[in-house]
């Protein structure tokens, strides 16, 4: 379902990722399959230092929410989708999950800047979000 139905939007959803994923590691993008997505909380990787195996099991969790949440939608409630529509949902799923984030370290003692460094350097600070400490975190998705 998640990698065959063409009226949830998935095409655009995994090509925003996949544009998440090259602004965020120079890693290659791993190849969507069904056995990926099934197996996703076992991805390892070679040499995990840097959390390396958090992003694609994110990412990919975040993009099979959004076709979820479309393919609902579309069979369930008997809406139209616009192809775009998943694509929308990915991104303020996103955008909302590095604005929780970077919102819980101002109620951290003593952590504070090393969990703020953790996470700008997750989501590739200026590349992809910049991280400003008084205005918190936007998100480049262009």
């Amino acid at each position: 379902m998640w990698l065959e139905c063409e009226n949830n939007g998935q095409a655009l959803a995994w090509e925003t990722v996949r544009t998440i994923w090259q602004k965020t590691i120079s890693r290659t993008w791993p190849n969507i399959s069904t056995g990926l997505i099934k197996g996703i909380v076992a991805l390892p990787f070679e040499y995990d230092l840097s959390k390396d195996s958090e992003r694609p099991r994110i990412l990919i969790s975040m993009t099979i929410w959004a076709i979820w949440k479309s393919r609902n939608k579309h069979s369930i409630l008997d809406q139209d989708v616009a192809s775009s529509e998943t694509r929308a949902v990915l991104k303020e799923l996103i955008r909302d999950l590095i604005r929780k984030r970077w919102n819980a370290t101002r109620f951290m003692e003593g952590r504070r800047s090393i969990r703020q460094r953790t996470i700008k350097t997750f989501w590739a600070d200026g590349r992809f979000a910049d991280f400003n400490p008084k205005t918190g975190p936007s998100v480049d998705f262009t």
